[in-house]
C-alpha cells in the first residue's frame, strides 16, 4: 500500500507512521473450560488461569467490562477483556474463585438453547449453566453475553436463519429475566462469507441493539474499532506455556 503524506517534514512523517503503527490496541482473551487438573486446547487448569491473572496484574493490565468498549476516548493500552464461551458449569466451579481472588471480570457468552443441558458440539459433552445458575452468578465478576441460540456456525446459515437465531437468543434472556450485555460472540468464530448475507446479519444485529460482535482472529484490536462486528479475540489454550501466554498478550498470537 502506497501512503502519500503531503506537507509534512520527515520527523513529522515518522511520528505519524509510528502512531499509525502502534496506536491504541486492546486485548480480548477467549477461554472456554477450566478444570482442576486436566488441560487441552479448550481447557486451562485452575492453576494456569491463576498464573495468567497474576501475570496480567503484575504487568499492570486493567480488567475491563464490555461497557468500556463504548467509550471511544478510553485509554486501553493496558486494558484486557476476559471472555468465556459456552457458559460451562466449570466456569462457575473453577474459574469464578480465581477471578474473584484477582478482582477480575469476565464475560460469559451463553448459547441459550443449551442452557442447563450439555455441550453437544464437544467431543465429550460437558454440563452448561442453567438459567437459575446464571441468575445467581456474582455480577461483580460475571456479565452475560449472547452466543446464539442453537450454537450453529453462522457461515452455514441464511440471513433469515441468523435473524431468528439471534432473536431466540435475546428472547431467552428476556423470558428468564436475566440481565445481559448486548454483545455477541460468533459460535466457532464463524461469519457468513457471502457479502450480502453478512450485510443483512450486521443490519439485524444493529436493529436488535447488539453493539459489538466477537470473532477469533488472534490479533490485537485497534481502538476505537473500525468494525464493531469484527472484533478479534486471542485464543487461550491449556497447551500454552506461560511464555506462550505472555507473547499472545503482547502480540495477539504466538510466534
Amino acid at each position: 500500500m502506497l501512503l502519500v503524506i503531503i506537507g509534512l517534514s520527515v520527523p513529522a512523517v515518522l511520528t505519524f507512521l509510528l502512531l499509525r503503527k502502534t496506536g491504541q490496541k486492546i486485548r480480548i482473551l477467549m477461554y472456554h473450560k477450566v478444570d482442576p487438573h486436566h488441560r487441552d486446547m479448550l481447557t486451562v487448569t485452575s492453576e494456569q488461569l491463576e498464573t495468567h491473572l497474576d501475570y496480567l496484574q503484575k504487568q499492570g493490565y486493567e480488567f475491563l467490562r464490555t461497557q468500556h468498549l463504548s467509550n471511544r476516548s478510553l485509554s486501553v493500552s493496558k486494558g484486557v477483556l476476559i471472555t468465556f464461551d459456552d457458559a460451562y458449569v466449570n466456569n462457575l466451579e473453577y474459574a469464578y474463585p480465581v477471578l474473584k481472588k484477582y478482582n477480575a471480570r469476565a464475560t460469559l457468552f451463553v448459547p441459550s438453547g443449551y442452557a442447563g443441558q450439555s455441550s453437544q458440539w464437544d467431543i465429550k459433552a460437558e454440563p452448561l449453566l442453567s438459567p437459575e445458575q446464571l441468575r445467581q452468578l456474582d455480577t461483580d465478576v460475571f456479565e452475560l453475553g449472547l452466543h446464539s441460540h442453537t450454537h450453529r456456525h453462522y457461515g452455514k446459515l441464511t440471513a433469515a436463519e441468523i435473524e431468528e437465531d439471534l432473536r431466540q437468543n435475546i428472547r431467552f434472556f428476556n423470558q428468564h429475566r436475566l440481565p445481559f450485555v448486548p454483545v455477541f460472540a460468533y459460535p466457532y468464530g464463524g461469519r457468513p462469507k457471502d457479502k450480502s448475507v453478512k450485510r443483512q446479519m450486521q443490519h439485524t444485529m444493529a436493529t436488535l441493539g447488539i453493539t459489538f460482535a466477537f470473532r477469533i482472529g488472534n490479533r490485537l484490536n485497534r481502538f476505537p474499532f473500525s468494525d464493531p462486528y469484527e472484533i478479534q479475540r486471542i485464543d487461550i489454550r491449556g497447551t500454552d506455556t506461560l511464555e506462550d501466554f505472555a507473547r499472545k498478550v503482547k502480540w495477539g498470537k504466538q510466534f
